[in-house]
């Protein structure tokens, strides 16, 4: 099996076996996985749930928070009847003498004729057109003159003050929802027939929707119910001041300035004292502007709900009124729920695309991240700048569990390339060399790859094995002969590893180790230890030996040459079959130096170099045995060792 590492190079490692299917799985998985997220994010952004929705409109409101309150338009003001002017009047009440214009001002339902008064003041100032939001059903409860006198108003500006109408709800004998308009209609024929309305009625907040502008209610529910519509009266106030909207308000949602109290305000008694009127700083302020006039006890706590807090009945009409004037209400967009999966997508797809340049996983993450401030910039852009709530909950959400496929994806792909080191190395090194190579899985590909090392390479033979082999194989001693063999090399591996080797391959009754890789202790330190191997290599077979022949069964005997130097080290042959194996002109020397052992009295020869690396060894006494005659070498050098007087301990854990 091969593949790719992260900067490109091949990397061949043997077929993963039948158990390894689930490895094979993943990258389908992976793709069913982000295909399925793809598919939520679509369906979700475009056709949110219930709940969803709720959730959305959470993270908008906290959007609405962070981008804080604004600066409301010029030409608007609010005339409140606030604690203030309560207070005032039953100051006033409360004394001996009580000017005119504060009778009946210290308690709620004011006289009519004090909010005539009002609008005469406002008007007189400057102002373009007044809406006053308080529903003046039937006779008012002061008297016919009450009426007379705020009658008197309305006809002193025909078309400037604007009066408020209410459609209620009510459920007749059968059950079934009945429409009744509420109007002025002591002060219809004031106004000139049908005069000046406009509904007061607004949407009441639903979880997950956003408070909407009043025309939700006057030019879409109404109509939906097939009543009348009737406009709000905000719109019909910015009509009398002769304004227009500059925005499709049925289809907006407010889009609040602040809390209670942002839009410049005016507490009523201010304007009713002519005294305080006279010289008042914001007089100026109204000239051309709409006026709202009404109630605001309570400062809005119990009013409509906005990302800023509750806000009262006149602060929403104002707000309604101000985004009208400035076209700057939310709306979604886009509008179709296909647009909107689509532009859900749009980020994901980004990044998606991206990631298939690098598998790596800090790109990959760093593209989610990328990518999700861009969608959080955007978002927060299109809300300050064009009043446009983006689909931003899906996305970010999407992009998020993209994040964590991606990065379980990760831990399985490093869980599978441990697992494939493992499998490649445990067959060569001790389980501790195994455990050191994979503390560092990169230096472990560059290991696999290739590279030169300084090693010593050990290469143990059994002499005469094949006569032997012969022999028994004419004797019908085959399974005898395997055995033996598998006997004889399982006592070696162990020899071995428990001396920090890699055993490198076998060629037959032949055993190659290498001593300094895949890790090395110290060029010195391998050396040594290489020499002790095979010395107890020797002990460990003169135990065999023992055994065999108190079995009966014919003893072997072997040799052992060793030869250090550079070579080249890595994963050799096709990509259907490899081999992680050491190649070079010290592996041919050792080889050669196992075949002296038969001209010499020594089991045990190595080189000039290996002896060079062992001259400071305390427990290796090593003699030469003068040049000898090495195949295609010619004569040289060799070596031999025993145990000295401090013997140095083994070394197999790393």
């Amino acid at each position: 099996m091969a593949s790719f590492t992260d900067d490109g190079v091949l990397l061949a490692l043997p077929p993963a076996p039948p158990g390894d299917s689930f490895e094979m799985a993943r990258p389908r998985t992976l793709s069913l996985l982000t295909g399925a997220l793809l598919l939520w994010v679509g369906v979700t952004a475009g056709w949110p749930g219930p709940r969803w929705r709720v959730a959305e409109r959470g993270l908008e409101d906290q959007l609405v928070r962070l981008r804080g309150a604004r600066l409301p338009p010029a030409g608007l003001v609010l005339v409140t009847v606030d604690d203030a002017t309560l207070q005032q009047g039953n100051w006033f009440e409360g004394s001996r003498r009580i000017p005119a214009w504060a009778q009946g001002m210290g308690s709620l339902p004011w006289p009519r004729a004090t909010y005539g008064q009002v609008a005469e003041a406002v008007l007189q100032a400057g102002a373009a057109a007044v809406a006053i939001n308080v529903v003046f059903e039937g006779p008012s409860g002061k008297g016919p003159a009450d009426d007379a006198a705020f009658a008197t108003v309305l006809q002193s500006h025909p078309g400037r003050i604007a009066l408020a109408a209410e459609m209620l709800e009510s459920n007749d004998t059968q059950g079934a929802g009945a429409l009744t308009l509420v109007r002025p209609e002591a002060f219809m024929t004031a106004l000139g027939g049908a005069g000046p309305l406009g509904l007061t009625n607004i949407l009441a907040g639903t979880p997950g929707q956003p408070l909407r502008h009043p025309e939700a209610y006057a030019r879409g529910v109404l109509p939906a119910q097939g009543a009348l519509g009737q406009s709000a009266l905000s719109s019909t106030l910015l009509r009398l001041g002769g304004r227009r909207s500059r925005q499709h308000d049925p289809g907006s949602a407010l889009n609040p300035y602040g809390p209670e109290g942002t839009l410049q305000r005016l507490p009523a008694w201010e304007v009713l004292d002519p005294e305080r009127w006279a010289r008042h700083p914001l007089r100026p302020a109204l000239a051309g502007a709409v006026v709202l006039v009404g109630p605001v006890v309570a400062e809005g706590t119990d009013g409509y709900p906005t990302p800023f807090g509750a806000l009262s009945g006149l602060e929403v009409l104002g707000t309604a009124t101000a985004n009208s004037l400035v076209g700057d209400g939310l709306q979604p967009w886009p509008q179709e729920g296909v647009s909107r999966a689509l532009l859900a997508l749009t980020p994901l797809l980004l990044v998606l695309a991206g990631a298939r340049l690098r598998p790596a996983l800090r790109w990959r993450l760093g593209l989610v991240v990328l990518a999700l401030a861009l969608q959080f910039g955007a978002g927060m852009v299109a809300l300050q700048a064009a009043h446009r709530w983006l689909p931003l909950l899906t996305p970010l959400t999407g992009l998020v569990l993209l994040g964590l496929l991606y990065g379980g994806d990760a831990y399985v792909r490093e869980g599978q390339e441990r697992r494939r080191l493992r499998r490649t190395f445990e067959r060569y090194v001790a389980p501790g060399v195994v455990a050191e190579i994979l503390s560092d899985p990169e230096s472990a590909q560059g290991i696999l790859r290739g590279r030169l090392l300084e090693v010593t390479v050990l290469m143990t033979d059994l002499k005469g094995f094949t006569t032997l082999t012969q022999q028994r194989s004419a004797s019908g001693e085959s399974e005898l002969h395997v055995h033996q063999l598998n006997e004889y090399l399982g006592a070696m591996v162990e020899v071995v590893t428990a001396h920090g080797g890699t055993i490198d391959k076998f060629i037959g009754d032949a055993v190659m180790a290498v001593f300094g890789s895949p890790v090395s202790r110290g060029v010195a330190a391998e050396a040594g230890q290489a020499v002790r191997c095979a010395m107890a290599m020797r002990a460990a077979l003169a135990d065999l030996n023992a055994d065999w022949a108190r079995r009966g069964i014919a003893t072997l005997d072997n040799g052992v040459g060793l030869a250090s130097g550079q070579v080249m080290v890595g994963q050799i042959g096709s990509p259907r079959r490899m081999e992680f194996t050491v190649i070079g002109d010290t592996v041919n020397l050792a080889a050669r130096l196992e075949s002296v052992t038969r001209q010499v009295e020594a089991a045990v020869l190595f080189d000039h170099a290996t002896a060079a690396l062992l001259r400071d060894d305390p427990g290796l006494v090593v003699s030469s045995l003068g040049p000898q005659a090495v195949k295609s070498l010619g004569e040289v050098e060799v070596f031999t060792a025993e145990a000295g007087g401090q013997t140095a301990p083994v070394q197999a854990s790393r």
